[in-house]
């Protein structure tokens, strides 16, 4: 397997926000490499527990080796959305520490050509941060209406041009379908 990169941002200030206590319990909802992670472990250990959240397989699996010797933590493969049902889960109540969010694609889901986020490169049209789905951009970009498109790429993106970007899409893929990132 590749190496895992991924740079924590603004660890040191996050996890400062956090004001860790050692028998709290705390949730990182978006493991990545574990960065924050390990900060949160260090700083509530010995009997405070991380419960730590991801849907990256790639990312659990190098989060999970650079963690493997904290024995307070527990990785859940899930959304962030589904947390309440989650701790259920585990038999947690009630989030006694701190809620950790750090949103967005990691280095490594931008960068990891076969992943499809990045328009420098030829890979597929693919765009998953969960490798286990089965929807793909190529779904959103070939079979999604036109004003659903204006509205992802005005909305999620940002984009000025999005109605015209909707146009070409929808244009081109009449040829044929849309299916790589260049």
């Amino acid at each position: 397997m590749e190496e895992f990169k991924h740079y924590t941002v603004m660890k040191n200030e996050a996890v400062d926000a956090l004001d860790c206590q050692n028998g709290k319990i705390y949730v990182d909802c978006t493991l990545g490499g574990g960065g924050h992670s390990e900060l949160i472990l260090n700083r509530i250990s010995p009997d405070g527990r991380l419960i730590a959240f991801d849907i990256d397989q790639d990312a659990i699996n190098a989060a999970s080796e650079r963690l493997k010797n904290y024995q307070n933590l527990t990785i859940v493969k899930n959304s962030y959305t589904n947390i309440k049902q989650a701790l259920k889960d585990l038999g947690i109540e009630k989030i006694t520490g701190g809620v950790l969010f750090d949103l967005g694609a990691s280095y490594h889901q931008l960068t990891k050509q076969e992943r499809g986020f990045s328009f420098l490169k030829e890979a597929p049209l693919d765009m998953r941060f969960n490798m286990d789905s089965d929807f793909t951009a190529f779904d959103v970009v070939n079979n999604y209406k036109e004003d659903e498109l204006v509205k992802i790429f005005s909305e999620y993106g940002e984009e000025r041009f999005s109605k015209r970007i909707a146009k070409a899409i929808i244009e081109k893929r009449k040829l044929k379908p849309i299916n790589s990132t260049t």
